[in-house]
């Protein structure tokens, strides 16, 4: 079994002045931090690895995998789960037990994720967070959340390049020119956030340039941008005299077996 290079997070819609799938009328509750941070804090992510994955997930608290260069092991840190908090941030935004919406996933995409997605509403009701599980096949899903026909969604997201900034870019920066938000599609947005990426874009000092990769990640993660849960871990099986090399990106290389 190996760590894959794709972590598994929820998004919130952050822009819209009203969700369109909450009975909240005229404003948008994840518009405020202390919302997006309840919703985090609600979530038990050592309960999802024991009893959703079976052991086979790895929690975190940042938005890339150990194998990409930028992550850190303080960064990957979850903050605690702490559902009084979550209760308490609740009505101090004046959500207590009010708080409905839909939460769209993929039921055939990802390791487990619908059973995910249920154990996170369970988890969110002892929060007084009624969410609605709108669970679908991923031909029908990827269409709709990318056209940014949601409020809330499950998504997970690899890192090919194996550096930050194929996250940075696509997934925390606004959205701009190119790639630049490309799937922020809760639009997250912090403008001296972007302006760091930019920077990061060009700059070729590589202390300089960790530097602000971590700073984007710590503020992204303060502001509680995105919800991550955990990595996939991802078991592969065979014969006590095959070896194989385990790749991050859950690729199997046929010159890379050897069978004794």
């Amino acid at each position: 079994e190996g760590n894959e290079y794709r972590t598994i997070y929820i998004g919130l819609d952050q822009k819209r002045p009203e969700l369109l799938y909450s009975n909240i009328k005229g404003k948008n509750p994840f518009a405020d931090v202390r919302v997006r941070e309840a919703l985090y804090s609600a979530i038990d992510t050592e309960a999802i690895k024991r009893a959703v994955m079976r052991g086979l997930s790895a929690p975190t608290g940042t938005m890339i995998a150990p194998q990409v260069h930028g992550w850190s092991e303080s960064l990957a840190k979850r903050k605690p789960y702490d559902l009084e908090r979550a209760r308490t941030l609740l009505k101090e935004a004046g959500y207590a037990d009010t708080l409905q919406f839909t939460l769209d996933c993929p039921n055939n995409r990802y390791i487990n994720d619908e059973a995910i997605c249920q154990a996170v509403v369970g988890m969110w009701a002892k929060a007084g967070v009624k969410a609605s599980l709108n669970a679908m096949p991923r031909a029908t899903y990827f269409p709709k959340v990318q056209s940014r026909d949601t409020s809330v969604y499950l998504f997970g997201w690899g890192v090919p390049t194996f550096d930050a900034m194929y996250t940075l870019q696509s997934l925390i920066r606004s959205k701009g020119e190119g790639a630049d938000g490309s799937y922020n599609l809760g639009d997250y947005e912090n403008k001296e956030v972007d302006a760091l990426i930019d920077a990061i874009k060009v700059e070729t000092d590589v202390a300089l340039r960790d530097a602000g990769i971590h700073k984007v990640l710590k503020i992204h993660a303060d502001e509680f941008g995105h919800i991550p849960l955990h990595d996939q871990v991802i078991p592969w099986a065979m014969g006590k005299k095959v070896n194989v090399v385990h790749r991050a990106d859950n690729r199997l290389v046929a010159e890379w077996v050897k069978i004794d």
